[in-house]
């Protein structure tokens, strides 16, 4: 994790917040790092369309900031806020997986952004996790991973068997 702005939510929430949710599908997650970043220039960044395989010179700029971090490792960044307002975005630059989580996101974001990077796609279902409908819309927290979504957790390149 890199902080440019500290998150209204406890990060130690957010990240029990995704455990729960991901042991439902059998995947854990560790806590490898964290670091504060002073970047101001980048604490509102330009995320453009947010498309995932796009990225701004911003975005490109701010995940050059890897530090501690492996090459499978997905590096979460802190910040204000991104241009255009979201409260998160996945997209990252090659081989630099990560995402972006604003400040004021809500509890499940975090999450929702790492299952991105872990090649989840939105679903239309405020039950879910991967809602495309905004995680603040979430109607069962913890809300569900579906068994399609497990796999692709799964198998995604990101994700290491131990």
């Amino acid at each position: 994790m890199k902080i440019l702005t500290t998150p209204d939510i406890p990060i130690a929430t957010l990240f029990q917040n995704m455990r729960e949710v991901y042991a439902t599908c059998n995947v854990d997650v560790s806590w490898a790092s964290e670091e504060v970043l002073n970047l101001p220039a980048l604490n509102i960044v330009d995320v453009g369309t947010c498309i995932l395989g796009s990225t701004t010179a911003e975005q490109n700029q701010l995940f050059t900031h890897r530090n501690s971090a492996g090459s499978n490792d997905i590096v979460i960044y802190f910040v204000e806020a991104t241009d255009p307002p979201f409260n998160g975005c996945a997209s990252h630059p090659l081989g630099m997986p990560g995402a972006v989580v604003v400040r004021t996101a809500t509890q499940w974001t975090f999450a929702h952004e790492q299952g991105h990077v872990l090649g989840l796609n939105h679903v239309n279902d405020n039950d879910r996790l991967m809602t495309g409908n905004g995680t603040a819309n979430i109607t069962n927290p913890p809300p569900d991973l579906v068994a399609s979504e497990c796999n692709t957790m799964q198998a995604s390149p990101i994700t290491v068997n131990v």
